[in-house]
């Protein structure tokens, strides 16, 4: 089987559960940048959010076609702290990883002006500023 071939029935196969499981919306972020491995993301946080608390769902077959991701919060943040901006590093799913192809993201994006102290930290992959 061509590598792309594979590819392209790995995101088709994730984008059958990402629509049985979209019933949660997408995650708002404030901001996203991609390498070539992770996806770095700005999210609202209360004190409990961690990389572990997302699921990134992925589908389409690449190329003109483009792959779309999206970026789901499975566990909300049920702490108490003031609500702030947090950076987080997800890893992208091995499948997309090796695409190399340009992606969408499917996520709003929302505005940091209501936070006076944005993050201004490099991501963590964990560990919340």
């Amino acid at each position: 089987m061509k590598p792309l071939l594979a590819i392209g029935i790995i995101l088709t196969t994730l984008a059958g559960s990402a629509n049985a499981e979209n019933a949660t919306p997408l995650e708002p972020l404030y901001s996203a940048q991609f390498d070539d491995t992770h996806i770095s993301i700005e999210v609202q946080s209360n004190g409990c959010t961690q990389p572990e608390d997302f699921t990134i769902l992925a589908s389409g077959k690449g190329g003109e076609d483009f792959s779309t991701l999206g970026i789901r919060r499975d566990r909300p943040d049920t702490c108490r702290a003031a609500t702030r901006l947090i950076r987080l590093q997800l890893e992208l799913p091995p499948a997309l990883a090796a695409l190399k192809e340009p992606y969408r993201l499917d996520n709003l994006f929302a505005s940091k002006s209501p936070f006076s102290g944005a993050s201004n930290q490099p991501p963590t992959k964990g560990d919340n500023p």
